[in-house]
This record gives C-alpha cells, structure tokens and sequence, in this order.
C-alpha cells in the first residue's frame, strides 16, 4: 500500500513597502514634534527625488518654471540686488533653492541674520529635512546631520519675528509650509502618490536585476520530509529564503512545499507568459499618478505622449493652465515670504513665456 503524501503550501509574500504611516509624535524635553513616522519623513521624500526618474523631471522641470523669465529686485530690496549672503548667493540662486525645497518637501526654511539695528542682511536657504518644529511652533531645531527617531544635536532658533529679535543671537529662521493641511510639518504636493513612486522605483530596480541576471519567473521549491520540521523551523526557512531572495533587488519570489518523505531539495521555475505586459502597464501606471498628483502633463516636462506626440499648440494649452492652477501659486508664496522679509514690494518674479518660433 502506497504511502499517503501530505503537502503542506506556504507562499513568501513581499512585505507592502508601499504605505507609509505619517505621524508627528511629541518627544523630548523641548516638546519636538517628530516629521512623521520615525521622525524621518523628510529622508524618504528626498530619496523618492533622487530616485524617480518621473518624479525628479516634473520636480527639476517645475522649478524652472516657477523662476520664471527673471527674479527681480526692486529698490526695495537695493541691500540684497547683488547677492543674499557673504557667500555671494544670488536672489535668483536663492529663490531656485527654496522652489526646490517646496516641490521636495512642501516648504522651505531660510536662515535671516540681522545687523545690531536689527535689519536683515543675510539670507540663507535651509536644508528643509533638518528642520524640526517644538510643539507651539516657536522654535526652530536645525541639525547639521539627519535626524534620529529619538532626536539629535541641534541649534534652537526662534521663528521670524521682526518685533521680537534677540540682540544676543540675531539669527530666525523663516519656516514656511507650502501646503493647506493642518499638520505642523508639510505634506509634498505629490504625496497623494507617494506609494506609485515607491513602485516606479522598485520596478527600476526589478528591470535592472532582470537584466543583470538574465532571469525573470518565480519559483517553486519542494522541500522533503516537511512532517519533521516544526513551524519555528519551517518559518526559520522562509526568513532566511525571503531575505536573501525576495524583494526587488533580486528578481526571485517563491513558493514552498513541504512534502512528506525522503527525497531531495528539487527547484522548478514557473513560468509566466504575462510578466512582461504586467510589469509595463504597472509602471505606466504608477507615472500616470505621479503626473496627476503633480497636477501636470508629460507634456510640459519636454516629454511627448504616445497617443498625441508633442506640439506647439498643445503645449501651449496645457503650460497656460499648469501656470496659473499650480505655478503662479507657488511664485507668489515664495515672493510672499521673502517680502516678509525685506520689505514689501522686494522682489518679484516675471512669469515665463511661450515664443514659439514662426
């Protein structure tokens, strides 16, 4: 009589990389609201920046256009014409800086220093990550380093307040959020599709093992004498398989059967015929997303569609609704901001025009 074969089936799931739990916890003696989970939410907005392709050409292409044809600096601002700081930053230089900032993070932070009569005289733009918020929104802790969960070495500044100014320390940072919510940090403008950048990134470095390593199935691994082993064993198998197989990095993912009896370790790929269909519409999705998050089109960033190609009029359209649904905005809270500082009327920006050639 034949012995009866018992399988038991256990599938390695990818963990979901792809939510993120937003959360701006007190910590610490100076009442520090921590920058989302970990304190931590500002690195992962400026890895999905330099990591996404999509994402990074509608940030760096919004930031041209929010400079515009030319910033300008009116007799109002005379002190700050030539340069914002002894290191000989420019206004347009500055301004630049914090357009980048708010497309990254959703606000930027500039350093005033003021003379003894208390007058600004400097500017400098702020590493905006750096920046942590107390919890009445007085002061500014910024570190030279990024910061831990649990906090880190930092300077503590008071906000901009013209009518209060330590004559000890005349330094305030200017904290500005880009954004309508009532967090005390920003949320981007894309974080809507914070989860569709993760994926384009994760499917860039699925393509590049895939064609690294010249293989792209899952496989299947039977596993004998399954009857032995305890589920602390099976689940030691599955970590350590999951850990250095599974996941992006390295194209694999598996299935395991443990069989009852003898035999041998036996791998057999599963092939799928789709693969290659699912991972394009996955990734056209996920830019699909980014670029409605964004509120723009591929268009506008130079990139032409595949059913409409690129055109004159076309652009023209889209770039007179990009400007004034999302860009004039964003020109007039960075002008805003920096009159606040020097002085009404300081600076402004010339908006950028279409000339296209006859």
């Amino acid at each position: 009589m034949e012995k009866d074969i018992k399988v038991n089936l256990s599938i390695l799931d990818i963990e979901d990389k792809y939510t993120y739990d937003y959360d701006e916890t007190v910590y610490g003696s100076d009442n520090i609201v921590s920058y989302g989970k970990d304190n931590n939410a500002p690195v992962l907005y400026k890895n999905c920046y330099q990591n996404s392709a999509t994402l990074k050409s509608v940030i760096d292409g919004s930031v041209n256009y929010i400079l515009g044809e030319e910033v300008v600096v009116n007799d109002e601002g005379a002190l700050f014409k030539e340069r914002v700081n002894r290191s000989g930053m420019t206004m347009k230089e500055l301004v630049a800086k914090l357009a980048l900032s708010n497309q990254i993070y959703g606000g930027f932070a500039i350093q005033v220093i003021f003379n003894k009569l208390g007058v600004p005289v400097e500017l400098y733009p702020l590493e905006f990550s750096r920046c942590r918020l107390n919890e009445k929104g007085t002061k500014v802790f910024y570190s030279k380093k990024n910061w831990t969960k649990w906090g880190t070495k930092s300077d503590a500044y008071d906000v901009f307040n013209m009518e209060n100014i330590d004559p000890k320390k005349r330094t305030q940072i200017l904290y500005v959020k880009g954004d309508f919510t009532n967090n005390v940090y920003p949320l981007p403008q894309w974080f809507g599709a914070l989860r569709d950048v993760l994926v384009e990134i994760e499917c860039s470095k699925y393509a590049l093992n895939s064609v690294s390593n010249g293989f792209s199935a899952r496989y299947l691994i039977n596993i004998p004498d399954g009857a032995g082993m305890d589920n602390e064993q099976k689940q030691a198998i599955e970590d350590a398989i999951k850990a250095k197989f599974c996941g992006s990095e390295v194209d694999a993912n598996f299935m395991l059967y443990y069989a009852d009896g003898e035999g041998y370790v036996d791998v057999k790929k599963i092939e799928s015929d789709d693969a290659n269909e699912r991972y394009i519409n996955i990734k056209d999705n996920a830019r699909s997303n980014i670029y409605t998050a964004m509120r723009c089109t591929p268009n506008l960033m130079g990139l032409p569609t595949a059913t409409t190609g690129f055109n004159s009029q076309e652009y023209s359209s889209a770039f007179k609704l990009y400007q004034k649904s999302v860009i004039q905005g964003i020109q007039d809270h960075i002008v805003k901001a920096l009159n606040k500082v020097i002085g009404k009327g300081a600076v402004s920006i010339v908006p950028f025009q279409i000339r296209f050639e006859e």
